[in-house]
């Protein structure tokens, strides 16, 4: 219910509510219709729409600023905008809510990382020599090793001949 207060009135956030509801979708009643049905002035319904359209727009906004992108996600749209003309890249952008020097920004470390890839891909081949030449050097220590345990094993085998031999003469 309206109250009077020095000629103006305010209204309960019940009341904003129930006129919002009308003036936004599903319903879209026009501000005029609903301003001639409640009493309501036009210019404060005009200021009660406007208020809810931002605070929709403040919310949906955040909402897609939240959406994490990931590394795929950035590559296809620096794909995507790769050959885009400046006009056209800023086109892009608006259309997608993204800002034209964060794209560039993708665009100059997806490059970067590329001319680094080299150095990381020889670091990894020498690595990978490295360790093949160890375990090349360990797999002829251990071959080295399995030789000369099958050699003592061959030697005490045949001492062990040796002594049934020596007893059996003995006897």
């Amino acid at each position: 219910m309206p109250k009077d207060n020095k000629n103006n009135k305010t209204y309960s956030e019940e009341q904003k509510e129930a006129m919002l509801s009308k003036l936004l979708p599903p319903n879209n009643m026009s501000i005029p219709e609903l301003s001639a049905q409640t009493g309501i002035p036009q210019t404060t319904l005009y200021g009660w729409r406007t208020r809810a359209l931002k605070k929709i727009n403040n919310t949906n906004s955040r909402k897609a600023n939240k959406k994490i992108m990931t590394s795929s996600d950035k590559f296809h749209i620096v794909m995507e905008t790769y050959t885009l003309s400046e006009y056209d890249l800023g086109k892009y952008c608006r259309e997608n809510g993204l800002y034209v020097d964060e794209v560039k920004r993708w665009r100059s470390d997806i490059e970067s990382s590329l001319d680094k890839e080299p150095n990381a891909v020889k670091e990894i081949k020498e690595e990978l020599f490295e360790e093949k030449k160890k375990n090349k050097h360990l797999e002829k220590e251990l071959n080295r090793k399995d030789k000369a345990l099958a050699e003592a094993a061959a030697l005490l085998v045949l001492q062990k001949k040796f002594q049934a031999f020596m007893e059996e003469k003995e006897d």
